[in-house]
């Protein structure tokens, strides 16, 4: 493919969209000047891509019936067996569909990827087979990623697997169902302002956002590079550290991992907590739109921390009710030009680029209008912001993470973990297709909690501490960068106590 050379009139054209007055005279300087620099293009496009090689064969897969998926939570089925052995042998391991599986369609939640095959395999999918796991499906997930509910992916809506038309969390929404419906033993999630918190709240399973750089993301369809996180999903706490072994470390692609070293964290599982300090965050509770009898179900959780011989006290982390306003730039912009402008993948890192899924996604510009509300008042938002101020407000944003990082780093120079509710509500009903600020509502209303540690990059685990009306109930617990054993050696106390 060789690029078009632009003619004196194209250069007019183009320097008028951006700003530039630039002469009939220059234009055929600057136009003969470009065709020069477009040949380095056409050289890039003439040698090979090399896309990570896929180890583990697959060749088939199938769309269920909706009588063998009533709670719409699987896209596709698959059978994809891994090593012979490993820590996962024999475990069935369902995929968010944002994350790449090569040769397994993908559509991220949208009808704009329907269709679209990867070429690789995400390296936690690539660790998930060499532990011995078998990939058994890819699960819905919100349109692009951008709901905490369960209502906006393309192929409808999924349902919470405790009560029919009532939301699963999003956009890890499948991932959560299908553990809790016994279809599979583990799930991979993706958590950008608690993606994979929020359906383990209102689905009642575990769910980490680990540290950021943890985990590898490549291969994953991101939203903003500053947020993207992603992590094990699964029916207990003892699980949950497994799948965490097989994730975490270094891989050649993603350069936002550090030099931190991974844990072995099935191993201090069973230390207990006694002389663990937990601190209760004030500003986690009585949060807006919230309901009592969530708030009171986490206290009485901490309280039976205290039985259990942690010390436990409240603590402040001023900070926390603003960490939405600080993440809301960030990921309204990031997602903005991902969406709009960047072909679906953020730019800026030495990362592995899908270039397929890319112009994928470049053919298919022209039907944008097919996102849901609550994309068009995300993106509307963003391009309204960026059009008057460029990247102001997303630098501001990025300036005061710094605040509220420390203000989190200081209550956890006093508490090992922190506590809170995951999300302020229950589960609520899935709203109806017509009603537009309802749909945008059901998206966002339960963010307030998870979407901080998205921003100051703390590892953040939700695990049930009851159910309510039939509905479960989450409990937040935070602790240091790079210290989910103390996260897991704390949720496991409480597991096996209740």
């Amino acid at each position: 493919m060789s690029i078009p050379k632009p003619s004196a009139s194209d250069v007019v054209r183009l320097g008028a969209r951006i700003g530039y007055q630039i002469s009939p005279a220059d234009a055929l300087h600057y136009a003969h000047l470009m065709g020069g620099v477009l040949g380095g293009y056409d050289t890039l496009d003439s040698l090979a891509d090399e896309p990570p090689g896929v180890l583990y064969p697959r060749d088939a897969f199938a769309y269920p019936a909706a009588s063998h998926n009533p709670h719409n939570a699987w896209y596709v089925r698959t059978s994809i067996p891994g090593a012979a052995s490993g820590p996962l042998a024999g475990k069935r391991v369902a995929v968010k569909d944002s994350i790449m599986v090569a040769g397994i369609p993908m559509m991220n939640g949208s009808s704009l990827l329907e269709g679209y095959v990867p070429q690789i395999d995400a390296t936690v999918v690539q660790r998930v087979l060499a532990a011995g796991g078998e990939i058994v499906g890819k699960t819905h997930c919100e349109y692009f990623c951008l709901s905490g509910g369960s209502h906006t992916g393309a192929q409808g809506p999924v349902h919470n697997p405790h009560r029919r038309g009532y939301s699963a969390g999003g956009s890890s929404s499948g991932s959560a169902v299908v553990l809790v419906t016994g279809e599979a033993d583990f799930a991979l999630g993706a958590d950008q302002g608690g993606s994979i918190r929020i359906p383990a709240a209102f689905s009642g399973v575990v769910g980490m956002k680990p540290t950021y750089g943890l985990v590898p993301y490549t291969g994953i369809a991101p939203i903003e590079g500053y947020l993207d996180h992603v992590g094990p999903m699964t029916l207990g706490v003892r699980d949950n550290a497994l799948l965490l072994e097989v994730l975490a470390g270094r891989d050649e692609f993603d350069p936002r991992q550090r030099e931190e070293g991974t844990g072995r964290y099935t191993e201090d599982l069973a230390g207990g907590v006694a002389g663990l300090r937990i601190g209760v965050v004030q500003e986690g509770f009585g949060r807006a739109g919230g309901e009592p009898e969530v708030d009171a179900m986490v206290r009485a959780a901490a309280a039976c921390y205290r039985e259990l011989g942690a010390s436990v006290a409240a603590v402040s982390v001023p900070l926390h009710t603003l960490g939405a306003a600080i993440w809301s730039p960030l990921g309204i912009e990031g997602l903005t030009t991902t969406v709009l402008e960047t072909q679906g993948f953020s730019f800026g890192r030495p990362d592995y680029y899908p270039v397929d899924m890319m112009q994928w996604l470049l053919a298919r510009r022209d039907r944008l209008d097919e996102v849901p509300p609550n994309v068009k008042l995300f993106t509307l938002v963003g391009r309204h912001v960026m059009e008057r101020y460029g990247y102001t407000y997303y630098a501001k944003a990025a300036n005061r993470a710094r605040r509220l990082r420390a203000d989190y780093d200081a209550a956890l120079a006093r508490f090992d973990v922190l506590l809170m509710p995951t999300t302020p509500m229950k589960a609520p009903a899935l709203p109806p297709v017509d009603d537009l600020r309802q749909w945008c509502q059901r998206a966002t209303e339960m963010l307030a909690n998870t979407c901080p540690t998205n921003v100051t990059h703390h590892p953040a685990l939700s695990l049930p501490c009851g159910f309510c009306d039939g509905l479960p109930i989450g409990m937040m617990l935070i602790a240091r960068h790079f210290d989910e054993a103390t996260l897991y050696r704390a949720a496991y106390a409480f597991e096996r106590a209740s």
